[in-house]
């Protein structure tokens, strides 16, 4: 029987390599690379830099406060799905909205947008935005470290939900998840690439919201006949977009 080979650590670097580079660790690195992975000179990493390339690197250096890396070998990896999803999900209390987020990136989604709504979890007084988007930015990058996704997602500044859906000027699909709408995603065209969709928080939308949002394009689509929480609602439809237009395949 063949042995599994080791998964190599991965680790994110916002920079440009060329083979044969060496590179000094960041503090948050060391920590990660010397305390928590416990590497040791010679081992390997593997390094993403929101390409669709991946660096090799040996380690060559370890003290206290150092720690070097010299690149070795790039190879192209592109694991991004075909359907490029732009998610815009209400916010929801905090646990749930960074299971959402986590979630959705494995999944595949390419762009988040938080959103405020009548029923949001949270409103724009209670939130401090500056350091939730600094939280939110750092669990999409370790999920995409740990899902082995090369293009870091991005994440949009949160906004009013009429006001998200007003604005947009693009030609994608558009969908609200609804748990009374009459279509399912069977009733969506047979090939999209690109789709906008709405998740709502524990309490659903207004009236008002969604004759707003369905006057704005958006096609209210149900997911089945159970009433799902918010961030289940998001990986389920996520899931069942990604295996029917997406890269995600059924047994």
């Amino acid at each position: 029987m063949k042995k599994n080979k080791k998964k190599i650590p991965r680790i994110y670097i916002q920079d440009n390599f060329k083979i044969h580079q060496v590179l000094f660790l960041s503090k948050d690195h060391i920590h990660y690379v010397k305390n928590v992975l416990r590497m040791k000179i010679k081992d390997v990493l593997e390094i993403f830099n929101n390409t669709n390339h991946i660096f090799f690197a040996e380690i060559i250096n370890i003290s206290k406060k150092i720690i070097q890396v010299k690149i070795f070998k790039n190879k192209f990896k592109n694991v991004e799905s075909p359907l490029h999803i732009h998610l815009g999900q209400v916010i929801s209390a905090n646990e749930k909205m960074d299971f959402t987020i986590q979630k959705s990136i494995e999944m595949g989604v390419n762009i988040i947008t938080p959103l405020f709504s009548q029923y949001s979890d949270t409103q724009t007084k209670n939130i401090n935005i500056p350091n939730k988007m600094k939280r939110w930015e750092k669990i999409i990058i370790s999920a995409c470290q740990q899902c082995n996704r090369n293009i870091i997602p991005i994440i949009k500044d949160p906004k009013d939900i009429l006001s998200w859906c007003k604005n947009d000027k693009n030609n994608s699909i558009k969908v609200i998840f609804h748990p009374k709408a009459i279509l399912t995603i069977n009733d969506l065209p047979k090939s999209i690439k690109y789709i906008r969709i709405i998740i709502g928080a524990e309490k659903g939308f207004s009236n008002n919201e969604i004759l707003k949002i369905i006057k704005y394009g958006f096609l209210a689509i149900k997911l089945g006949s159970r009433i799902l929480r918010t961030e289940t609602a998001s990986v389920a439809a996520i899931t069942a977009l990604q295996i029917k237009f997406g890269d995600l395949t059924t047994i």
